[in-house]
Order: structure tokens, then C-alpha cells, then sequence
């Protein structure tokens, strides 16, 4: 069976995880109707918007989603009291909000930047379909009700049928690539002249394992305090590599023995000292300051990490200033600016003419500027996200024209959705429809608002769904002419970055933790460089190579 899916394109795990999350869906519908919820459709989102591969992730993103949408509520709540009916003022307040969430959405990372995210467009929710003060209340309660109901039937149904974290796959690559390292170390120390430790290919190697550690500290305290261990040991290992790149070679046969011999043992897993002596043997041998401070720095690395392991803390803790992430402040000014100008342009038309179809519009646009900002090419994205929804709001015009019209029932209309929603996995396996199979999903759900005595209309409900549509199209003429953003643009943006930070260290001297939150943030950047140019498929990597040798320098005389 699952090589004739594979024939027909599409992909086994993903179906059995769309499917899975179909179920819950459905599931979540049918409890939100017997709680006498307003807006059963809304739970149904939520499980797509939750379900994750993993229960790391699931824990995490539901956690943040709950909190985005508390903030996000109870802020547009008390947006639609202040601004009494006045469409002007609805307008203003929500789209500064909106745009302040995706400013600290992109300074942000992992599930905390989407949490933060969610909270402005949870905002749209309550603050778009209702300008009603005596509406307020029970709108309100009712998406929040709507949101943890789909959260927890995901979580039930998530927890009972999707794997543990694959955690230890990450540490078992890292393992070897450490081993791998250091084996390649100790030929170097041997005979410098006849080894080159290929920089740029370790590079790229310990970027591609960083890329990973942000859904490999999703879960539990336990999980995030693994990953900051993990990433100081990938910045440890990367800062010494440099180092052996700009010092002069030094051959020592007994430093290359007993690096070999740490290398042999953490291949085979070894207890925590048979790796670390070796280690600490071969630091006492190196002479020169510059690559014993570095290799020093590995090897405090190492046997945190190696402590973490065993016995769930690390032998120091100073982990938080040695693992600062890069913040994009120039992405995120950008990504808000964007917002802030496309939701006022909305919100000024809707002011004026007071169409209510504007009101949408400005919904839809407020997910798409905010959720989408961080990805590597939002226009592109754009395009599937497009495609998606035209899909999904013309199957909800289709059903609400032939089916729901001729139903006197809430519950057997919510019945009708469930087909749609049990398929919904085979677009999102198929290798072809699965970029835009969730807005597929999340736009049909969305406009599949139940209620008794149901009248159709066409023009009506088409109107609505041009307008939701239109906000894709919108977003992606805003993503290619204000501060148009794509990998090319985030890899320039980034170098620069890169370059002004190490024109700003100096010789003055830095206090430890200065020094050690300069040193973490500036590899991290680095990192970040090279996941681009993989992304991109850049072979040459002179000019990270090169700013990052520069920048070792600059850092040995600081700290």
C-alpha cells in the first residue's frame, strides 16, 4: 500500500497524520455544537492549526496558541468597547496592535514568535466579525471556548497516536559529527601540511544540525535546557575550528592521540569521563593561548553537555548568556511597516465606504502580513497559500448552495462539513497540493459559519469569499513592493548585519558575560548565513568564511 501512494505521489506519514487530524477535527466539531457553541467551525481550525508530527511540538504550539489567543481576545475586546461602534477607531487600534505583534513576532523564535503572532490576528477575530458592544461578550467567550476545545480534543487525540519526540536523533547526529570533527582535528594536529580541515563543509554540516534544535527544545523545560547544551557545544566546536583556520599550524603528535582517542569514544557512547579526560589531556598539551582558550571553551561544552545527559544538569550554568540568538531587527521594523500600511489602506477603505466585505478582507490580510512574515519567500508562499483558499472557499459556496440550504438542522449541517474534512488529507500528502492544502482547510472552516433557519444566498456569500481570497493576492503585491523579502534579501540583510557587528568589536576589553553574549550572538549569525546559502545553493562560502575569521579575530581581542 505504501508504495502504490508512493506511485501515485503521495506520502504515507502525512496522510495517516492528515487523516488523524481529520478525525480530531470532526471530533472537536461535534463536542463544540453540544456545548451550544456559536462558532463549532472555529474548534475545527484550531485542530489543523495545532496538530503537530510529534508531541514536543504539540505540547508547545498548543500551550503558545492558548496564551496567543487569551491576549489576542481579550485585547480585541476591549478594542470593540473603547472604540464604541466607531469604525475609524476599530480600525486604528487594531491595526497598531496587529502590526506591534508581528514586530515582536519576528524579533522572536520557535512557537513563542507564533504565539505572539496569533495574538494579533486573534484580535481580527473578535474585533472584525463583531462591532456590537452587547455582541462582545458572548463572541468572545465563544472563540475562546472554540479554541481550547480544539486544543484539547488535538491533544487527546495528538498525544494517543503521535510519536514521542525523535530527539535522540538529532543527539546521536551531533554525536557523530563531533566524533567526526575531532577525528579530522587530530589528523590536522599530525600533519598540518597534509590536512585541511574544510571549513565550509563543517560549517554547513553544524548549520544543518542547528536548524534543528528549535523542534528539538519543544515540550518540557527538560527539552529546552537539552537544546541550549546541544548549542553551545555546535558554537564551541565552530569557534575552535575558526581558530585552527587562523592560527599557525601546530604539529603535535600527542594532542592528535588523545583526540583521537575522544573521538573513538564518543563514536561508542562512553561514560562522561572516559570522553573527557582525553580531552582535558590534549588541552593541557596545546600551546598556543589563543587555541587552548578556544578548545577550553569545547571541552566545558562537552562535558556539560555529556553531564546533561546523564544526569539532567550541566556542570555550569552560564548556559543562558552562552546561547543568545540573532534577533532580525531590521526584518521585523520592515515586517511591521508592511502592516501597518496595507491594514491602514484596508481599514481606511472599509472607514469610508463602510462595506462590510472590507471587514474580511482586513481579517484575511491580518493572518496573511503576520503569520507568513517570517518565511523564506512570503510572495511565493503567497501564491500556494492563494490557489489553496480558492479551492476551499469555492468547495464552502458549493456545500452551502446545495446542502446546507435544504438543512433545518445545526448538527446535520456540522455533518456535512465532515467528508470534506476526512479528504482533506489526501491533498495534504499529495506532493503537488500539499503547500496549500492547510489554507485550504482553514479558509472552507471558515466560512462555514452554521445557523437556524440557514438562507443562501449567492451574492452574498460570494462577496465574502472574494474577499477572503483577495487577501493573498493583496499580501503578495505587498510582499514584492514594500521592503520586498526572499531568501537573496535576508541573505544580504543578514551579512550586513554580520558586518557592522564585527566593525563594532573593538579592543576594549569585555566582562565575561559581555564576551560570552557577544561570542554566542555573532555564531549564531553565522549559522544563520549558512542554513541561507544552503537554502540558496551557494557553493562558495569565501564571504561567510571570511567574516567569520574576521570576526574570531576581533573577538580574541575583546575577551
Amino acid at each position: 500500500m505504501k508504495d502504490k501512494l508512493a506511485q501515485w505521489g503521495f506520502d504515507y506519514v502525512r496522510l495517516r497524520f492528515g487523516f488523524r487530524t481529520g478525525v480530531a477535527a470532526c471530533l472537536s466539531l461535534i463536542i463544540a455544537w453540544a456545548m451550544g457553541l456559536e462558532h463549532p467551525q472555529w474548534s475545527a481550525m484550531t485542530v489543523w492549526a495545532v496538530s503537530q508530527p510529534t508531541r514536543g511540538l504539540l505540547i508547545e504550539k498548543a500551550a503558545y496558541r492558548a496564551l496567543g489567543t487569551l491576549l489576542g481576545t481579550m485585547f480585541g475586546m476591549v478594542l470593540v468597547v473603547s472604540a464604541g461602534g466607531e469604525i475609524i477607531w476599530l480600525v486604528a487600534g487594531l491595526t497598531l496592535w496587529v502590526s506591534l505583534c508581528v514586530y515582536t513576532g519576528n524579533l522572536l523564535h520557535g512557537l513563542i514568535s507564533y504565539g505572539t503572532i496569533l495574538a494579533g490576528y486573534s484580535a481580527s477575530m473578535v474585533v472584525l466579525l463583531t462591532q456590537s458592544p452587547d455582541a462582545l461578550m458572548p463572541l468572545g467567550i465563544d472563540r475562546l471556548l472554540t479554541v481550547f476545545v480544539g486544543i484539547m480534543t488535538s491533544l487527546i487525540i495528538g498525544w494517543a497516536f503521535t510519536y514521542k519526540r525523535a530527539e535522540q536523533s538529532l543527539i546521536n547526529q551531533l554525536r557523530r559529527q563531533t566524533a567526526a570533527n575531532l577525528h579530522d582535528i587530530s589528523r590536522y594536529f599530525a600533519e598540518p601540511k597534509d590536512n585541511d580541515l574544510n571549513l565550509a563543509d563543517k560549517l554547513s554540516k553544524l548549520a544543518a544540525l542547528e536548524a534543528q534544535l528549535l523542534d528539538h527544545g519543544t515540550g518540557s523545560v527538560s527539552a529546552h535546557e537539552s537544546a541550549k547544551t546541544l548549542r553551545v557545544v555546535i558554537n564551541s566546536q565552530l569557534g575552535f575550528l575558526a581558530e585552527l583556520n587562523i592560527q599557525e599550524p601546530e604539529k603535535n603528535q600527542k594532542v592528535s592521540d588523545y583526540l583521537l582517542d575522544a573521538s573513538n569514544k564518543l563514536n561508542a557512547s562512553a561514560k562522561r569521563t572516559e570522553i573527557v579526560e582525553p580531552l582535558k589531556n590534549a588541552l593541557e598539551l596545546i600551546k598556543n593561548a589563543a587555541l587552548k582558550k578556544r578548545f577550553n571553551e569545547f571541552v566545558e561544552a562537552t562535558n556539560d553537555r555529556l553531564s546533561f545527559r546523564d544526569s539532567g544538569k550541566t556542570a555550569t550554568s552560564t548556559l543562558l548568556s552562552k546561547t543568545i540568538l540573532h534577533r532580525d531587527w531590521l526584518g521585523a521594523r520592515q515586517a511591521a511597516i508592511r502592516t501597518l500600511v496595507i491594514m491602514g489602506l484596508i481599514g481606511a477603505s472599509w472607514w469610508y465606504t463602510e462595506l462590510f466585505q472590507f471587514a474580511y478582507l482586513m481579517l484575511g490580510a491580518s493572518v496573511m502580513l503576520t503569520l507568513f512574515s517570517t518565511a523564506d519567500n512570503p510572495a511565493l508562499t503567497m501564491r500556494y497559500v492563494f490557489f489553496g483558499q480558492c479551492a476551499g472557499a469555492l468547495t464552502a459556496v458549493l456545500i452551502q448552495a446545495t446542502v446546507w440550504q435544504y438543512q433545518d438542522s445545526i448538527l446535520w449541517m456540522l455533518v456535512a462539513l465532515m467528508p470534506v474534512i476526512l479528504l482533506a488529507g489526501f491533498p495534504m500528502a499529495h506532493q503537488k497540493t500539499a503547500n496549500g492544502s492547510m489554507d485550504f482547510n482553514l479558509v472552507f472552516l471558515l466560512l462555514m459559519q452554521p445557523s437556524i433557519g440557514y438562507s443562501f444566498h449567492l451574492g452574498h456569500s460570494a462577496s465574502i469569499a472574494l474577499a477572503v481570497v483577495a487577501a493573498p493576492l493583496l499580501s503578495l503585491v505587498a510582499y514584492r513592493l514594500i521592503y520586498p523579502t526572499n531568501l537573496k534579501a535576508r541573505y544580504q540583510s543578514l551579512l550586513q548585519t554580520l558586518t557592522e557587528e564585527i566593525d563594532q568589536l573593538n579592543k576594549t576589553k569585555l566582562t565575561e558575560s559581555q564576551y560570552n553574549r557577544r561570542k554566542a550572538r555573532f555564531y549564531h549569525r553565522v549559522i544563520k548565513l549558512t542554513q541561507i546559502s544552503d537554502k540558496l545553493g551557494m557553493k562558495d562560502k569565501d564571504a561567510i568564511l571570511g567574516h567569520l575569521l574576521t570576526g574570531q579575530k576581533r573577538l580574541n581581542s575583546t575577551g
